[in-house]
């Protein structure tokens, strides 16, 4: 076998897993789209954020899970919210995939921007209105939002007991504690406010005051560390989803090949004795390579593999599994194993995605090529020498 064969053979292999994985995303999509993975991964990882991690105790998490519904209410969150179709939002909820009780909401953004999230957070937390009435106290009080954050939870429990140590705290950062905050305190700040929240919060308050003085300053300062804060733990949730993405497609991809009989072992043999079917994918590969991400050109692509009898489908089955002499059973359980090992090598392959064969594909192509493709130059662009 000399090397342009080998070429063409990898190049029509790495084609057929390039058809295949466009099928795989498209239904991997379907599924993620219909299910909202990304919508319902993006609230769980809020929920662990706000939480303060994995390790929480039960509590935590549900007034972390609490919160959460609140901030999902608020307009800035709300309207990021492309709700599904009628009918396939009434079929999710029959389906009961989100196993929640059927007056909370079945849908939510798939993505959050992390200003959006740092806003929406200050603001339900009352931050901004806390700072507002600590800025009458005196001088070492009122140029540190640490301890406001830090006396946050004391509020709750020390605003309606003037004799605790609570309501000396609150005293010692407010000042004179008057009707219109006792008022605010109890009616307006949030019970479903998790511990570790607020550590985190007064953490970031405190590295955002060793880097600015000034309280104006020191919020708009606070409100880009929260932005950080949320930026960095997203990035780590989108790790977790693209592993958990990726075991799917690995499911989806075993599935596929099996679905349609693909194993690279009788792929490699037709390929390498049929010289018809060889050079007919090679043709299309590096004739239609530029209408690849096309709808239409795929379309064109799937009619000529299938006229030219491309060596997938259970119609194979006789080829795979031909008689030879000898231990019959030994042979058979043979054919067998190999099969199921062509299937798991499909799988796998159609599971690296389309973009990855893509790539592949071009890079096979010039080398089979022998180079790119020369520029075309005409009268009014001559070459460069």
């Amino acid at each position: 076998m000399n090397l342009p064969v080998v070429i063409d053979i990898t190049l029509g292999l790495v084609f057929i897993y390039l058809i295949l994985s466009l099928l795989a995303s498209e239904i991997q999509e379907l599924i993620a789209t219909f299910l909202q993975w990304r919508a319902k991964h993006l609230k769980n990882s809020i929920e662990l954020l706000l939480a303060g991690g994995s390790e929480m105790e039960e509590s935590d998490f549900t007034k972390a899970r609490n919160l959460v519904e609140i901030l999902y209410n608020d307009p800035l969150i709300n309207t990021l919210n492309q709700q599904a179709k009628r009918k396939v939002e009434q079929l999710r909820q029959n389906a009961n995939f989100d196993k929640k009780p059927r007056e909370q909401k079945q849908s939510g953004p798939s993505y959050l921007p992390s200003e959006t999230f740092a806003i929406t957070l200050l603001d339900t937390l009352k931050i901004p209105q806390l700072i507002n009435y600590a800025k009458n106290t005196n001088e070492e009080s009122k140029n540190n939002l640490h301890i406001i954050l830090a006396s946050y939870k004391e509020l709750k429990a020390g605003i309606n007991n003037p004799e605790s140590e609570s309501y000396k705290t609150i005293k010692k950062v407010y000042g004179d504690i008057d009707e219109d905050f006792i008022k605010f305190v109890n009616e307006d700040l949030s019970d479903d406010v998790p511990d570790n929240l607020i550590k985190s919060l007064a953490a970031i308050a405190q590295r955002s005051r060793i880097k600015i003085g000034d309280l104006t300053e020191e919020i708009n300062q606070f409100k880009n560390e929260v932005e950080t804060w949320f930026d960095r733990s997203m990035d780590r949730a989108s790790g977790v989803y693209k592993r958990n993405a990726k075991g799917v497609a690995i499911l989806i991809g075993i599935s596929i090949a099996v679905l349609t009989n693909t194993d690279t072992f009788h792929l490699v043999s037709r390929l390498s004795q049929d010289s018809v079917i060889r050079s007919t994918i090679v043709q299309s590969a590096t004739q239609r390579i530029d209408y690849i991400k096309d709808l239409e050109g795929r379309k064109e692509i799937e009619t000529l593999l299938v006229n030219a009898s491309i060596p997938i489908g259970w119609q194979n089955i006789d080829q795979q599994f031909e008689q030879n002499s000898g231990n019959f059973l030994l042979i058979r359980s043979w054919q067998v194993f190999r099969l199921i090992c062509g299937w798991l090598i499909s799988g796998l392959a159609i599971a690296m995605r389309a973009p990855f064969w893509f790539d592949i594909l071009n890079k096979v192509i010039n080398v089979r090529n022998a180079g790119p493709k020369p520029t075309a130059y005409t009268k009014d662009q001559p070459s460069q020498k």
